[in-house]
């Protein structure tokens, strides 16, 4: 059971007060501080200098569950480790992908999040303001070395996310802001240009800014952090 939980963030507020696993919470000056007995521990935004920060889905729980304080990225950072993370990972990125996006968060930002996924060369970053009614989406274009079967650039997503909560592939539906407005998850999806020994792979990404770009994402790295279930307390509408 968490005791109290503090934060400066109003939709985080409302999710922890209906939370079921937190006693109490107040108005705080950080994004979010919580305290278990006498275990005080905290979670900031676009902070890579604290040793534990990254996606949830691209870590190791073990070592969050143990760590007095963890970063999950920024808005655009979140967005580029979905697109890019399961490519880093595998060590199949050839140079700086290109990375166009409406979402907060420098290119700076942006490299240190994705170096601790496994590619330490960043990306060109395009910041294109877009008024998409809270939503923020990316595209990240990134040549990378062909694998034996173009089938294994699905699976390597499909081992990243396929059991994620949080963020779900869409191949099928019209890509609109509705998947993914007010929900606490986001969605992507791929495209590959075929050619050896390099291919380009297209991967669009959107995600509600207090969904998994914001209040959302918070809850479920703080879940993650007290051992609960990571879908404890976030609703399937974050308003």
């Amino acid at each position: 059971m968490i005791d109290l939980a503090a934060t400066n963030d109003p939709s985080l507020l409302a999710l922890l007060a209906a939370h079921p696993r937190v006693a109490e919470v107040c108005q705080g000056s950080a994004p979010l501080e919580f305290r278990t007995g006498g275990w005080h521990r905290r979670i900031a935004v676009g902070d890579a200098t604290i040793e534990q920060h990254g996606l949830v889905e691209l870590m190791d729980n073990n070592p969050i569950v143990c760590a007095d304080a963890m970063s999950v990225p920024s808005p655009a950072a979140t967005l580029a480790l979905i697109a890019l993370g399961p490519l880093a990972a595998a060590g199949l990125i050839l140079e700086p992908p290109a990375f166009q996006t409406n979402a907060p968060g420098g290119e700076a930002a942006i490299g240190d999040f994705l170096a601790s996924a496994g590619w330490p060369g960043g990306v060109v970053l395009d910041h294109q303001e877009a008024d998409l009614a809270n939503v923020y989406a990316a595209t990240a274009i990134a040549a990378i070395r062909t694998p034996e079967e173009l089938d294994d650039i699905d699976d390597l997503y499909e081992e990243r996310f396929g059991r994620s909560f949080f963020v779900r592939r869409d191949e099928q539906s019209d890509w609109h802001v509705n998947l993914v407005r007010h929900r606490p998850n986001a969605v992507y999806h791929l495209r590959v240009t075929p050619d050896e020994p390099a291919c380009l792979l297209t991967v669009q990404v959107m995600a509600d800014a207090k969904g998994k770009c914001g209040a959302a994402q918070m809850v479920h790295a703080m879940n993650v952090m007290c051992g609960f279930e990571e879908s404890l307390g976030i609703p399937d509408l974050i308003v």
